[in-house]
Order: structure tokens, then sequence, then C-alpha cells
């Protein structure tokens, strides 16, 4: 069974990371070009899941990565950030009400925010079996992936919620580095879920 802390050992063994990490920030502020540093960590969650070695793959093949980073940010904007800007309006009943809720006015918050990496993570997982969209977006087998999981997610998410808020002031460096670890962790899990059944034993 993968730990998220053999999984960034892996992936941050090789001291090239920290340059191809910055690639990967900057290109992350552009408009467009921010297509090609999604189509980057669809790579790298296509290592994991096709168990080949963790690691910040070199940058190449540019068009490749354009298409596949297209599908990855949609995939993204879906499972990710619309559950965050939903939760967020939920909140604003208690933001605006005259009694003051205090950090309590965030609940709304958790549950997406907590299920945003690994959903995500699942739902390009499945993307890559076939490269259909309607695969990503089965929510009743990536609700599936997550409860195979037992709730080991919880762990890298907190981490990735918690290096965000570290790293604040680099933001889009923590993004890109977050997204890259939690994401590989999720989907090195999900194929060690799916070997042991493939074998007959329970993960």
């Amino acid at each position: 069974m993968p730990s998220l802390e053999q999984v960034c050992k892996r992936l941050f063994s090789r001291s090239t990371w920290y340059i191809k990490a910055i690639v990967g920030m900057f290109l992350l502020i552009v408009p467009v070009a921010h297509f090609f540093a999604f189509g980057y960590l669809y790579a790298m969650v296509e290592q994991a899941r096709r168990g080949n070695e963790l690691s910040f793959p070199e940058w190449s093949d540019w068009r490749r990565m354009f298409v596949n980073g297209v599908a990855t940010f949609v995939i993204f904007l879906v499972l990710a950030v619309a559950p965050i800007l939903i939760a967020w309006t939920l909140t604003y009943p208690l933001r605006v009400l005259p009694i003051n809720f205090g950090v309590f006015v965030y609940l709304p918050l958790m549950p997406a925010l907590m299920l945003a990496g690994p959903l995500s993570a699942a739902g390009i997982y499945q993307y890559q079996k076939r490269g259909e969209y309607k695969d990503a977006f089965r929510l009743g087998v990536l609700i599936a992936m997550l409860r195979s999981t037992k709730g080991y997610f919880w762990v890298p998410t907190l981490a990735l919620i918690g290096f965000m808020v570290v790293g604040l002031p680099l933001m889009t460096f923590t993004l890109f580095v977050g997204l890259a670890a939690s994401w590989v962790y999720y989907a090195a899990y999900f194929r060690f879920v799916e070997e042991s059944r493939k074998n007959g034993s329970r993960p």
C-alpha cells in the first residue's frame, strides 16, 4: 500500500524536480499556457496509473501535453472548482447575517475542500482509460473509488490544504507542486486497489 511519504520521497528524490516545477508554475499563471501545466500533471497521473516510475517527467511532446491539459482542466473545473464555488455560495447567507458565527460560517466549504482533490484525481484516472469525458464524470464510479481507499485520502488532502495555506505567497508554485504530489498519490492508491482486486486480495 503506497503512503504519502513514499510517494513524496520518489517524486522529490531528484534535484531537477524544482526546475520542472518552476516551469509549471510560470505556465500556470499564463492563460491558455496553463493547459500545458495541466497536461504535465496529466502525464504524472498517467505514470502512477500505469505503475511507472514516480517522478517529475521531462517537459516534452508539447502538442499532446496541450490536448491532455485541456481535458484535465475541464475535469478539474467540474469536479474540484465548481463544488468549491457552490459551497462558497452556500456560506453567503451565514456571512451576511448579523449573527457572528465565527469560523463556523465556512463549515459548508469543508466537504467540498476535502473531496475536491481526490475526486478530480479519480476523474482524471478514469478519463485516461478510454479518453472519454463520460468516464470522468460517472459519480457513482468516482465515489466507489474514494470509498475503496477506506479514508486514506484524508491525510494527503489535509496536507495539500496545509501546504497551500503555508505557501500562500508562492500560490502558483504551491498549487502546482501540491496537485502533482496529491494527484500522483491518489492515482498510485487507486492502482493499488485495482491490482489488489485483480489478485483476489483485499486492499
